[in-house]
């Protein structure tokens, strides 16, 4: 911004640049002035961050129950185990639901290729 409160850049170009950062560190550039931080909390901004950041295909809609992009990717930045342990390749077709036992140790799958496993 200049001394009178202008941004120097409109938001179009600074959410550009946002879209080659990650998740951090838009988080992190919000926090520098008032300007970025409506730029880092845009929806299609948010949207292209929960699609490239989990990779799914882009007709995956988000949660029914959440609110905004923001919101959905957060859920599942919260609750969705970071690493990879193991590919289990039972299905022929996409999984769409897995749930696990209490214990953690067990689970159930459903496919599009009409089994679970």
């Amino acid at each position: 911004m200049d001394e009178g409160g202008t941004p120097l850049l409109p938001d179009s170009l600074v959410y550009q640049i946002f879209l080659s950062l990650g998740p951090a560190d838009v988080l992190a550039a919000g926090l520098v002035c008032r300007q970025w931080q409506a730029v880092s909390r845009d929806e299609f901004l948010w949207r292209e961050q929960f699609y490239r950041y989990y990779q799914v295909a882009r007709d995956v809609p988000r949660h029914p129950a959440a609110m905004s992009w923001y919101e959905e990717f957060q859920r599942l930045y919260d609750t969705v185990p970071c690493v990879e342990v193991q590919t289990l390749r039972e299905h022929t077709d996409q999984v769409l639901h897995l749930s696990f036992s209490h214990s953690g140790y067990q689970f159930a799958s459903c496919s599009k290729d009409c089994t679970v496993k």
